[in-house]
């Protein structure tokens, strides 16, 4: 697992239990299964740019934030993006791309 994956799973785990979202009834909410659900927190798959989507908008989180070294509790409604934080989001799309590149030509 790369440190990229862990960053990812640790805080889908913390939003998701911040939430109070059990893996069941947060799988269900994502449209998911429990199975993949619990394959990606434990770091077996990555979830597609749509699955990621799927899992900011029911957990009211902006994609960046799955992928801080540390959670930010912030949600969509009370978050300001100033302009550093929007490169700094450019930033960390062009690295998750680069980074889902590299994990599915492993597989």
């Amino acid at each position: 697992m790369t440190h990229f994956q862990d960053i990812f799973i640790k805080n889908l785990r913390f939003y998701r239990n911040e939430s109070g979202y059990s893996q069941l009834k947060f799988s269900e909410l994502i449209d998911l299964t429990p199975n993949y659900l619990n394959a990606v927190e434990n770091g077996k798959y990555f979830p597609s740019p749509e699955v990621i989507d799927k899992i900011c908008t029911v957990l009211n989180i902006l994609p960046y934030q799955l992928f801080l070294e540390q959670p930010v509790k912030a949600t969509i409604e009370n978050t300001h993006i100033t302009q550093s934080l929007s490169k700094l989001k450019t930033k960390l799309i062009e690295e998750i791309n680069t980074a889902i590149t590299d994990i599915t030509q492993k597989k």
